[in-house]
């Protein structure tokens, strides 16, 4: 089973993000991390990867568009790179991605503060509800 893997690091107009896409035998996956609003030094990219590898919260799909490569030359890859870098940015397909994974991540938050806001009420209710029966107590 082979796994190829991209880091890129985008600046977003005001903060630096690390975008890791992650291929393997059938599936695609992509998680974005936020790194902050300063360039991200080398020693940062490397803790992150190295040590904070868990702050990935990788969203999978299955990969129908496989691509086998060929070994390139690291200077033209990078070279490459920095073409595509400045034509469009990161693929569309993992921006997609991590769309579909905030909406997800929205619509979970939501039902919870809404579950959250019909027990406070509730229990607000209880309140209000023993505190009248305490008042009315029979004479």
């Amino acid at each position: 089973m082979a796994i190829q893997s991209c880091l890129t690091i985008i600046f977003d107009g005001s903060f630096y993000k690390a975008i890791w896409e992650r291929h393997d035998d059938k599936n695609y996956s992509v998680a974005s991390v936020t790194l902050g609003s300063s360039e991200p030094k080398t020693s940062l990219i490397l803790k992150l990867i190295n040590q904070n590898y868990h702050r990935f919260h990788f969203h999978y799909e299955p990969d129908k568009t496989r691509i086998i490569t060929k070994h390139i030359n690291p200077k033209r890859t990078q070279r490459l790179a920095n073409k595509i870098m400045k034509s469009r940015g990161i693929s569309t397909k993992a921006q997609c991605i991590l769309q579909k994974q905030f909406e997800e991540k929205k619509k979970i938050r939501k039902t919870q503060r809404s579950t959250e806001k019909r027990l406070a009420q509730e229990l607000r209710y209880q309140k209000r509800i023993t505190k009248h029966h305490k008042k009315h107590r029979g004479h």
